[in-house]
């Protein structure tokens, strides 16, 4: 998993409040419209950089068909993609977890599959493990998470 989506998966992003809900997709919507300070329907690079860092941070992975612009549907389904990402991730930390006590040891946690080179909870143990009482917490992995987006 590529660095911008661990960071998309935990650190909110301008623009990014879009679901089903009518209220959020109208907020969508709303956010959508400043960004896109030209009212062509998609953001740009340059509209991103100015109005939605997090966005601009993201451009070239979030602009699936690489045309230089955002479109809502570009958006939607990167938030789609990774809210699935995000499910997967914590159902995994939650089968690791085979005692069941809301916490990975250090056993627990070398069979989580989630690993890349970045993220890799049995090679960043200590790293993630703040508080060094040799188990990993829900919020000990979400800080450091949100630390690689940084």
């Amino acid at each position: 998993m590529h660095k911008w989506i661990i960071g998309m998966l935990f650190v909110a992003m301008p623009c990014i409040a879009w679901s089903e809900n009518q209220t959020n997709k109208a907020q969508f919507d709303e956010l959508f419209k400043t960004v896109d300070t030209n009212g062509d329907g998609k953001i740009s690079r340059e509209e991103a950089e100015l109005k939605a860092p997090g966005i601009a941070n993201n451009f070239d992975q979030l602009d699936a068909n690489h045309d230089g612009g955002l479109t809502k549907e570009e958006i939607k389904d990167a938030v789609a993609a990774v809210a699935k990402k995000r499910r997967e991730f914590y159902q995994s930390l939650k089968t690791a977890d085979k005692d069941k006590n809301g916490m990975l040891s250090r056993k627990e946690a070398k069979t989580v599959p989630y690993h890349n080179e970045k993220f890799d909870l049995d090679a960043h143990f200590d790293e993630i493990d703040s508080n060094h009482d040799g188990q990993l917490v829900s919020k000990e992995i979400t800080e450091y998470i949100r630390s690689l987006g940084k």
